[in-house]
């Protein structure tokens, strides 16, 4: 028994028009005007898809004239907080029996899939019999010989467990329980009597070729069940370089394999476009700009709305112009006494511009923090500092001399006066705009603040989006790095 916080949206389950469709038929408890409810997994999300009303015989019938996506299912209690797993593949005309006191399956007829799965269960707890005992042992254990012994018998238990999956596998190799069992099977990393550089390259390839054992990525059966997004997550983190070329190459191989599938080929354009649109870490969003440009350009990602396609394209548009290790686009705007300044003629081994405003909370914690590291470490490695007001306040004059004046009072009571500080006039605003001409804001993906890049000496991108530690551990590492190569 599970308890849950279902999300209850009905979205259509993508299957096949099959002419008798699904009829599953649960005999509960008789209760007065409620309903049981039939949902599915997607990833790691649990979605209802039908309701059945319970009739004063306590039998509620879900019915659909679509076959359903095999996968793992779940039938949800009334009160929608408890619901147990069942699993749907070709047979989808069956009958399932639920106590009504644990509200667990007593038993289900006319599915081989659960039959299977029964079996499983049956085996299981067959092996894992003293597993609480072998747990409280290890526990207690007093010397490493005790729990050697202990974690002996546990293995034991798991071999057991795993040979059953595999002989399964091999009996009923496409049953969806094999397809469950192909993705629980643990890859193994052994670099053990690895004795060249190569032995380990081949050890970390080998574990890299166990995850996917005779899986089609355009099953669409795998978006059924929550392992299949852990075992991708697990995938791309540890077996994948984290290098820009090679996730492209790996999120090609996926799209790729899965086009005979189209809800399986939109899984992963939408799944791998929301992960790198925004990524974890900094300039992996040149693989964005790779799906964009190899996809949504092409005019292969039709099924989006409007609103979501324009904000994978002004995302793009954002980026294409502050690429990690390209330069960084020129800023020609005012400083403090209304001079013309632009970034290029800033002279200096490493330049760090930070656009940020007056009225922000989190900047008024930053800005303090930059200067102070400026003037304890970076001033002395000839580092400058430009800072660029970023919210002019629009096209209203009015407030944009408010917010310059407050712009310049903070600059002065904080005494950042070895910055440089530039701002852009409502006009010089509104003639890029008429000009069609990107400004800094879209040019820098200035969308929050405070906003904080580092370039070197040509003003190529060395980092962006980062915190003022992260500038400084840069910086640190640029110079002790700089030291070993002169001594």
């Amino acid at each position: 028994m599970k308890k849950t916080t279902l999300v209850l949206t009905t979205l259509l389950c993508c299957g096949t028009l099959f002419s008798q469709g699904y009829r599953i038929a649960v005999q509960y408890k008789p209760v007065p005007n409620s309903r049981l409810y039939l949902g599915y997994y997607f990833g790691s999300q649990k979605y209802v898809l039908d309701s059945a009303l319970l009739d004063p015989k306590g039998e509620a019938v879900f019915t659909g004239a679509e076959k359903l996506t095999g996968g793992l299912y779940i039938i949800v209690d009334p009160q929608k907080k408890t619901f147990v797993d069942i699993l749907i593949d070709k047979e989808q005309d069956f009958n399932v029996s639920i106590d009504s006191a644990a509200f667990t399956i007593m038993s289900i007829k006319g599915s081989k899939e659960n039959d299977y799965l029964k079996k499983y269960k049956d085996a299981s707890a067959l092996y894992y019999r003293n597993y609480p005992q072998l747990m409280n042992d290890l526990a207690v254990a007093k010397t490493k010989q005790d729990s050697a012994a202990v974690q002996r018998k546990l293995n034991e238990a798991n071999v057991k467990a795993q040979q059953w999956r595999d002989s399964f596998i091999t009996a009923q190799p496409d049953a969806y329980l094999s397809l469950l069992f192909r993705l629980l099977k643990e890859p193994v990393y052994s670099a053990a009597g690895a004795k060249t550089k190569q032995d380990s390259v081949n050890a970390f390839y080998q574990y890299k070729k166990q995850f996917w054992p005779n899986i089609s990525f355009a099953d669409e059966r795998l978006l059924r069940t929550p392992m299949f997004e852990q075992r991708l997550n697990r995938y791309m983190e540890t077996a994948v370089i984290r290098d820009p070329d090679s996730i492209k190459l790996e999120l090609d191989k996926f799209i790729l394999y899965s086009r005979t599938n189209k809800t399986m080929f939109r899984y992963f354009i939408n799944r791998f476009t929301n992960e790198y649109m925004n990524p974890k870490y900094m300039g992996l969003d040149v693989v964005f700009l790779h799906l964009f440009e190899k996809y949504y350009l092409s005019n292969q990602v039709d099924w989006l709305e409007k609103k979501d396609r324009d904000l994978v394209f002004n995302r793009a548009y954002n980026i294409y112009g502050n690429i990690v290790g390209e330069p960084a686009a020129e800023l020609n705007l005012l400083d403090t006494l209304n001079r013309k300044v632009n970034l290029y003629s800033i002279k200096s081994p490493y330049t760090v511009v930070i656009f940020w405003d007056p009225e922000c909370g989190h900047c008024k914690e930053q800005v303090p923090k930059v200067d102070s590291l400026y003037r304890a470490s970076w001033k002395k490695q000839g580092v400058k500092v430009v800072g660029v007001l970023s919210d002019g306040s629009g096209d209203d004059e009015a407030k944009a001399k408010e917010m310059q004046q407050r712009w310049t009072e903070y600059i002065r009571t904080q005494k950042l006066s070895d910055w440089v500080h530039l701002y852009q006039t409502t006009q010089m605003r509104k003639t890029e705009q008429a000009n069609q001409t990107p400004g800094f804001r879209q040019a820098y993906d200035v969308f929050q603040t405070p906003t904080i890049y580092l370039l070197d000496e040509q003003k190529r991108i060395v980092a962006k989006k980062i915190n003022p530690e992260q500038v400084d551990e840069l910086l640190q590492y640029k110079k002790n790095n700089q030291t070993s190569k002169h001594p």
